[in-house]
């Protein structure tokens, strides 16, 4: 297995850890978090809110994804587009504020949208930009096109939208919602009442009969006139398959990873990480449609 492969495993191991280590582990004089820390695998850069980059207009704002936060989703591409002489900017949203409140993306889509467009608004606002992008993965990328879908003043303030494998058309989860409906709506309540119980509203909004699966397919277009977007998806992504993430609407791009990457096996959860995607996101952001892609080969999960 390449180096990026093990790097890429390591991250997903992390980030499950994360979802279930205790408040004392977070703390940092902890011997193990100290260990894990050092691999530089976790941490996000801070939000700068004085940064004026000469290489990219607007503030680039990354959104997480599901049952996560911006210390271990889309983090490195964070740092390695810092690097690159971007100002990028993150938040956690969705969180539980009184039980493991550094888990992002649980709460329901609804409260998290008011959560990312008052941020959107605080980006413009300290940072004087005029206009942000929006880079999401999985959930992430759902937020990224719902806020400008459904809050009109944040939609003002969006120039681009860059979406991983986001669950517009419902999220399959493997398979699993195909028994939800098994004995009809009943099974389907009963999937949402314990979706709900586990604290995870946020997993059945974006399920087929979800809050937001209905919102998305009820409204007459996803993406506001004037917004540019991008959907990146993989054939190899069995937890929202791509069919469940196109968009086809004036003004939106359906970009498949294996167009320019045929050899790349990335799943979902890899999407983040694989520095190949990376590249695409960046000649997204700055409209370089056939810019160059070193493709690596992502984790296929």
């Amino acid at each position: 297995m390449k180096f990026n492969q093990l790097k890429y495993a390591g991250l997903v191991a992390i980030q499950l850890a994360s979802n279930i280590v205790s408040a004392a582990v977070v703390d940092k004089r902890n011997d193990i978090w100290d260990a894990i820390n050092s691999l530089k695998l976790i941490g996000h850069p801070e939000n700068d809110f004085g940064c004026k980059s000469t290489v990219h207009t607007n503030p680039v704002i990354i959104i997480h994804a599901l049952l996560s936060n911006p210390d271990v989703d889309l983090n490195l591409f964070q740092e390695d587009l810092k690097s690159k002489g971007y100002c990028t900017f993150t938040t956690i949203y969705g969180n539980h504020k009184h039980l493991a409140p550094w888990i992002g993306g649980l709460t329901s889509v609804r409260e998290s949208s008011e959560t990312l467009s008052d941020f959107i608004l605080e980006v413009i606002q300290k940072t004087g930009a005029s206009k942000v992008d929006l880079v999401g993965h999985s959930e992430g990328g759902v937020m990224a096109l719902y806020v400008p879908m459904t809050h009109p003043e944040a939609a003002a303030k969006v120039e681009r939208i860059v979406s991983l494998g986001p669950a517009v058309h419902g999220a399959l989860y493997y398979g699993l919602t195909n028994l939800w409906y098994k004995n009809g709506d009943f099974s389907r309540e009963t999937a949402s009442a314990v979706l709900h119980f586990l604290g995870c509203a946020a997993c059945d909004d974006m399920a087929t009969g979800g809050e937001i699966y209905n919102d998305f397919k009820d409204s007459k277009r996803i993406v506001p006139e004037g917004i540019k977007a991008t959907i990146i998806m993989s054939t190899k992504d069995t937890l929202v398959a791509p069919d469940a993430s196109r968009i086809e609407e004036v003004g939106v791009r359906n970009v498949m990873v294996q167009d320019s990457c045929p050899e790349d096996d990335v799943g979902h959860a890899g999407l983040a990480w694989d520095t190949g995607i990376w590249d695409i996101i960046r000649n997204e952001l700055n409209e370089d449609y056939g810019g160059k892609v070193s493709c690596a080969k992502g984790l296929p999960v």
